[in-house]
């Protein structure tokens, strides 16, 4: 039962994009829970304005799923990220765990590093980044 929902769940997020949020949305609890380095927030309408902000801040805002193991009602997907922001293509791997209750996406919590893989890539701020993470 995970592994179709969770492949569903994959399917979507490859395939995001401002028209079609609630492909993703539809797989979800309605209190989903969802924690990235930047957020917290809970319930489905929240996460569809989250989403809605990624595709105003970043330009061409792009996932894809290189790995996912399961465990019960838990599943670990590894991801790939790419974007245009400040006029930068910037791409980064993260983690995702998942937890699926009763065929919904329950909680989904986003693990990568904001300092290497963001904050790096803003003008002036870069610079300070770059120096702690010796880039």
């Amino acid at each position: 039962m995970i592994k179709k929902i969770i492949n569903k769940y994959k399917n979507a997020f490859e395939n995001l994009e401002v028209t079609n949020i609630n492909n993703l949305l539809n797989l979800v609890d309605d209190n989903v829970v969802f924690e990235d380095p930047f957020n917290k927030i809970i319930g489905k309408d929240n996460l569809r304005e989250l989403f809605l902000e990624m595709f105003q801040k970043l330009q061409q805002p792009k996932f894809k799923v290189l790995n996912i193991f399961y465990k019960q009602n838990l599943a670990i997907i590894k991801w790939n990220f790419s974007c245009k922001i400040f006029r930068k293509d910037i791409c980064f791997d993260g983690l995702s765990e998942i937890t699926v209750n009763n065929g919904k996406i329950k909680k989904h919590l986003d693990f990568w590093d904001s300092g290497k893989n963001f904050y790096t890539q803003v003008p002036i701020l870069g610079r300070i980044f770059k120096k702690i993470h010796n880039i």
